[in-house]
């Protein structure tokens, strides 16, 4: 079980003392003390805490003689930007002032520990009644170690689970009715937040919910749930699954965003491609499908090379990648004009986004990068991503294309003798229908292997020879 942990910022160390010692009495409480408004700060970076307990009059260093209580709202402010939703109790020696009154704008009611009961993020405490603030803080320990005796069952497997992640599989499993989670890692990919997946259990190992968790920094998660409202919700019913919870509020800046998922989708796209690749080809065809709205209400317009490539990498990153590397003639082909299909996107359609049931319907999961982009990226994201994706070198699916990358713009060429043809030739064919341009589709391809330089998934030079050959159909005279 995990400790309630509250940092308490307090320079009279009498009175820090004297408190420390009776919030110490309260069963699964750990205090850490700041005595200045920079010690507070470098703890508030760096470390996860429950409540924070602030004396506004603090110095700006630990024993300092500056004491002002605008050093406390600095503190106070940098606990909004670190630590949004985590509560501040604010100790004042009177009634507090207009200032302090007016941080209450700040606050939240909130249900930080799943117990169905929203709490206040801001409260004031006079110092002469702090027992008040033990009171408070007894309460708020017993739903923080209920919440934190939430088990999460991994099957043996290191996932190096943070804190903040922890806090948000334990919040939700218990707003679920649960009592412990079953967690599994659902792609090995190189993206900072976590996607796995997670089944809620209860008291008889009953599975109450089964659904897809996506952890992160909550900016990260802000966009998706955003492109949840501005984008997903237009797809085909049962493509995408419907947003479950969002949490971000009491995590350290992290927060946590979850999907429903229906019984049976044990697969990826990678699982299916590197199983039955013939019978893979059927979901790049459904996915067509499914996402079809996104594409139908798209326009047609020229674009350059470069516009597409900054879909997929930015300009800083282009020239940091062209510091370390020479691209064959990349300022060439990046102001070449081609006709593509800009509508909305998944943005990172890799095969570990697409999970499959075992009939073979397809769902996508994961919609951070969701989006206005080019229609044609998302299916040679796709098909790229077999070559790419570290789940794709994982099941052995790269080692028998990257051989071949440079005949990846023919085809006819690229799929003769290819072990995985058919569903090759299904994902080339979407991007296609949707292009707006076969140039569109090259640049798409330029663009995601340009991207995957900044990462050692498969050697450089095969992802030169990818480029090279894009770049030599995209410049080659028209007639």
């Amino acid at each position: 079980m995990e400790n309630m942990q509250i940092l308490l910022v307090e320079d009279s160390k009498t009175f820090a003392q004297t408190v420390s010692d009776s919030l110490r009495k309260i069963a699964g409480v750990e205090i850490t003390l700041a005595e200045s408004r920079d010690s507070a700060i470098r703890l508030l970076m760096t470390q996860f805490f429950d409540v924070v307990v602030l004396d506004l009059a603090i110095p700006t260093t630990d024993n300092g003689l500056d004491r002002a209580p605008e050093h406390g709202q600095k503190v106070f402010y940098e606990t909004q930007a670190f630590a949004p939703g985590t509560p501040v109790y604010i100790l004042t020696g009177s009634d507090p002032d207009e200032f302090s009154l007016g941080l209450a704008k700040y606050g939240h009611q909130a249900d930080l520990w799943g117990t169905g009961n929203a709490v206040s993020t801001i409260e004031y405490y006079v110092k002469d009644r702090v027992d008040r603030l033990i009171d408070t803080v007894e309460r708020l320990a017993r739903d923080v170690g209920d919440t934190d005796r939430i088990t999460i069952d991994t099957w043996g497997k290191n996932l190096n689970l943070s804190v903040e992640h922890k806090r948000a599989l334990r919040v939700f499993t218990r707003l679920r009715g649960g009592v412990s989670c079953l967690v599994h890692q659902v792609t090995g990919g190189l993206s900072d937040a976590r996607t796995l997946r997670v089944s809620v259990r209860d008291g008889q190992a009953h599975e109450r919910v089964l659904c897809i968790a996506k952890l992160g920094r909550a900016d990260r998660i802000q966009r998706e749930r955003l492109a949840m409202d501005n984008h997903v919700e237009l797809l085909k019913m049962g493509v995408a699954t419907p947003l479950l919870n969002h949490l971000y509020l009491g995590l350290h800046g992290f927060a946590g965003i979850f999907y429903p998922l229906a019984e049976g989708y044990d697969k990826t796209f990678f699982d299916i491609v590197g199983e039955k690749p013939n019978e893979a080809a059927v979901i790049p065809e459904r996915l067509r499908d499914g996402m079809q709205r996104w594409a139908g209400a798209g326009n047609v317009r020229e674009v350059s090379v470069g516009d597409i490539r900054r879909r997929m990498l930015t300009d800083d990153a282009l020239k940091e990648i062209r510091g370390a590397m020479e691209i064959p003639r990349c300022d060439e082909v990046e102001g070449i004009r081609v006709r593509s299909l800009e509508a909305s996107i998944h943005g990172d359609l890799h095969g570990g986004n697409v999970l499959v049931s075992g009939n073979g319907l397809p769902v996508l999961i994961d919609f951070g990068d969701v989006g206005m982009g080019f229609s044609c990226q998302d299916p040679v994201a796709l098909e790229l991503s077999l070559v790419f994706h570290p789940d794709g070198v994982a099941k052995g699916i790269s080692a028998q294309l990257v051989s071949r990358l440079s005949e990846w713009p023919d085809i006819d060429a690229y799929t003769r003798g290819n072990p995985f043809a058919t569903v090759i030739q299904a994902c080339r064919e979407w991007a296609y229908r949707q292009a707006g341009s076969d140039d569109a589709v090259l640049a798409a391809a330029y663009a995601y292997a340009i991207r995957q330089l900044k990462y050692p998934t498969i050697p450089a030079a095969n992802t030169l020879q990818l480029i090279e050959a894009v770049v030599a159909r995209l410049v080659m005279p028209k007639f």
